[in-house]
């Protein structure tokens, strides 16, 4: 088995802001703001996604314009079409973990502040047919995805299909870095990897920790 971590969600390099933590521990996960032209009548905005805590996310983004939900929580899938984010994709299979982190702030964390949000058990990793008109009426149940709802076919775009029994996006967040977006020095042990998680390219969990990874994601 394999285990990915991943950042994602609003950030102040893209959407210029961070998602919400509370001074209970919940969260709000505000994905990113979307950058692509959408087919018509696809588009998802941020004041069309409801929030966990009322409201919707507008209030957190400060847009009202399209967001780019992916990964999204609902059929559990994840895109990406681009290097170098796609060949670790392409080497995960059916029962690896794909883990969520993003930056956050609130009343009582510095901001940026990471900690994991949920993650995806892979049900199967698809490539995007190009032989099919867009989107691809094969990948029909993955259509929830953000990259499917785009205008223009995605040629290197390759999608993992979560299994909803066992994929889950947390309640409450489990801090993964400092406020210099460090791995927290206690967890370095669990998670078998240390050093800076600013950057959105994944980090692998080494074999020997995987357990350990499983136990903590458990207990988050």
């Amino acid at each position: 088995m394999k285990i990915l971590f991943l950042r994602v969600g609003i950030d102040r390099g893209c959407g210029g802001t961070l998602s919400p933590r509370f001074s209970n521990g919940t969260f709000e996960y505000v994905p990113i703001p979307e950058s692509s032209e959408l087919s018509s009548g696809k588009g998802v905005t941020y004041s069309e996604l409801p929030g966990r805590h009322g409201g919707t996310l507008d209030k957190y983004s400060g847009s009202t314009g399209y967001t780019h939900y992916d990964p999204e929580f609902e059929s559990f899938t994840y895109g990406e079409p681009s290097e170098p984010k796609r060949s670790q994709l392409l080497r995960l299979t059916a029962g690896d973990h794909l883990v969520f982190y993003s930056g956050f702030q609130g009343p009582d964390i510095s901001k940026g502040t990471c900690f994991v949000i949920g993650y995806l058990v892979v049900r199967a990793i698809h490539r995007a047919p190009m032989n099919e008109p867009w989107p691809p009426i094969s990948l029909a149940h993955l259509h929830r995805n953000a990259h499917f709802r785009r205008k223009n076919p995605e040629a290197t775009l390759v999608v993992v299909e979560g299994n909803p029994l066992s994929s889950q996006l947390f309640t409450i967040g489990a801090q993964l870095s400092d406020d210099n977006q460090k791995v927290l020095p206690h967890l370095q042990e669990v998670i078998g990897f240390s050093g800076s998680v600013m950057r959105a390219i994944g980090r692998w969990v080494p074999e020997s920790h995987n357990e350990k990874v499983l136990e903590w994601l458990t207990k988050a």
